[in-house]
């Protein structure tokens, strides 16, 4: 096992009992579920992509009846709504 060091973190009651939960019927301790979301957390802000990337509404924009034609050529009209 890595060298873990100590830390105290606080939960709300619901994020609590969703863990203990989780833990229970996973037989994975609650400290190990908080270790694999941090490094989840962490390696998506480290990715670059946050939920706010604008390139996101691109996705699948043109699959919508109503959605635009030309989105590969006017993308920044499409994400923006002006001609940049």
């Amino acid at each position: 096992m890595a060298n873990l060091k100590r830390k105290q973190v606080y939960l709300d009651e619901e994020s609590d009992r969703a863990l203990k939960s989780l833990a229970f019927t996973t037989k994975i301790s609650e400290a190990e579920h908080i270790r694999r979301a941090v490094r989840k957390y962490i390696a998506k802000l480290k990715s670059g992509v946050g939920d706010d990337d604008p390139l996101k509404e691109l996705i699948g924009l043109c699959d919508s009846p109503d959605g635009p034609t030309d989105a590969s050529i006017h993308h920044d009209t499409c994400l923006y709504g002006k001609q940049v």
